[in-house]
């Protein structure tokens, strides 16, 4: 058995022993001074409010407009966007306008399908979805918007099968999953306030 022997103090970083007190001293003054300095800047954690007023309780949300030549976006969309405020139970959806607190109206402005990955072959093996729409958010009794966004803009990539025998569309399942990313920011910022 081998004597084990101690190693020698090492000082691994210059000024880290007991006598860096002048140093730690102005580190913490340092610190203090960006604390104050930044600690008025309006910074705050996003998510801490709501745009919905507290006395919305309820909301109808009509089938949006679609304005593309994409067949069913708009019901897709609106599906999405029912599922999701249904999913987060903050309010209650109404099928009539008439009957609800707020109307969520939105219009689908644009829908583009684009090649972004070509294989050796000269054929599109990748596809990228682009839907842009206008969402607003308002009041019933007095047509006063309390949310907007005129311009939503959400991408999805989907692959394409080599496969001719694929029975699966992956453009509607792609659809689908920019239906629930478009549902999820649209809810997330009217009941968060992101």
């Amino acid at each position: 058995m081998t004597p084990m022997t101690q190693a020698p103090d090492i000082d691994p970083v210059p000024g880290a022993s007991g006598s860096s007190g002048p140093r730690r001293a102005l580190v913490v003054v340092l610190l203090a001074i960006a604390g104050v300095l930044f600690g008025g800047c309006g910074y705050h954690l996003v998510g801490r409010s709501s745009t919905l007023p507290t006395g919305i309780q309820s909301v109808g949300i009509p089938t949006f407009v679609n304005r593309t030549n994409r067949p069913e976006l708009e019901q897709r969309i609106t599906e999405h966007v029912i599922d999701e405020f249904t999913t987060r139970g903050r309010v209650r959806i109404v099928p009539s306008e008439e009957r609800a607190q707020a109307v969520l109206r939105g219009e689908i402005l644009s829908y583009t399908v684009t090649p972004v990955v070509i294989s050796e072959q000269g054929r599109a093996t990748r596809y990228e979805i682009m839907i842009t729409a206008h969402v607003t958010l308002s009041e019933t009794t007095t047509d006063r918007v309390l949310w907007e966004d005129d311009h939503f803009l959400f991408k999805q990539q989907y692959d394409v099968s080599t496969n001719p025998n694929a029975f699966i569309d992956q453009e509607i399942v792609a659809i689908d999953d920019v239906a629930t990313d478009f549902s999820r920011s649209v809810v997330t910022s009217i009941l968060e306030g992101f």
